[in-house]
């Protein structure tokens, strides 16, 4: 089975600074890849172990994924290969705009059993790229899969959790299917694993037409920030139980 996993770079959420005036500061955070992504790509590992192949894709600006500690990251977690498709000129941000990008690119890289993506990205998580893909390629495309196995020559086993029920379908391939975190556990790269990440071929694809964005990040704003009250109920048993009461009245809860 031939595997092409999604991956995006984003900025590290933990490290974010707010301004006072509400603004994010990004300068000085480093790169990860996005947290959702990484159960995509130990799907396909997965999928590539009983003889197939596996090649990540990620899209975004040089500073992302310019870095040879990402490209290293990235392929240690189980790809053959990683190709690239860098354009500083565009944000990335509009899911449209991201998907005619993958999907210029999966045609570039030729044949193809499997696209898989991460439900969301950690950074904006519109859970809309991997259907996107799906049509612009004119291919099946299922959200939300909590598992893959192969049904014979040319068909996918694919398992989606709904709310009260699992449901199982057969379909046909080649397909992009979008993966919940409930899908497995990333595994944690070996020694072995990164060292040979240093030996996989990176490759630079050409950034295909993908269009003007549909649209545009007027401002982008943290929560106001407040302080914790820290209200303190003293005393024991029914005395302690009736102030709590008498505090939530008071807040309205």
């Amino acid at each position: 089975m031939k595997v092409i996993v999604c991956c995006k770079v984003v900025p590290n959420e933990e490290e974010l600074q707010v301004l006072p005036s509400r603004e994010l500061s990004f300068d000085g955070v480093p790169w990860k890849i996005s947290q959702y992504d990484l159960n995509a790509l130990e799907s396909g590992k997965q999928l590539a172990a009983g003889g197939g192949s596996m090649v990540a894709l990620s899209i975004g600006s040089e500073a992302a994924l310019g870095s040879s500690k990402i490209q290293k990251d990235i392929l240690s977690r189980g790809p053959d290969a990683l190709k690239l498709v860098i354009d500083d000129s565009k944000p990335f941000q509009d899911t449209l705009q991201t998907a005619k990008a993958i999907a210029g690119a999966v045609k570039a890289m030729g044949e193809y059993d499997l696209v898989l993506c991460g439900m969301g990205s950690s950074d904006l998580y519109f859970q809309e790229v991997g259907v996107q893909v799906g049509t612009l390629l004119g291919v099946p495309a299922l959200n939300n899969v909590t598992g893959i196995k192969s049904a014979g020559e040319g068909v996918a086993e694919v398992e989606r959790t709904l709310e009260d029920e699992v449901e199982v379908l057969e379909v046909p391939l080649p397909a992009v299917l979008s993966v919940s975190s409930e899908i497995n556990v990333p595994s944690v790269p070996a020694m072995r694993d990164i060292m040979k990440a240093g030996k996989k071929p990176v490759d630079k694809l050409d950034c295909p037409d993908c269009g003007e964005p549909s649209l545009k990040t007027l401002e982008q704003l943290a929560p106001e920030q407040q302080e914790r009250r820290q209200e303190l109920v003293e005393g024991d048993g029914e005395e302690a139980v009736d102030a709590l009461v008498r505090f939530l009245k008071k807040e309205g809860f």
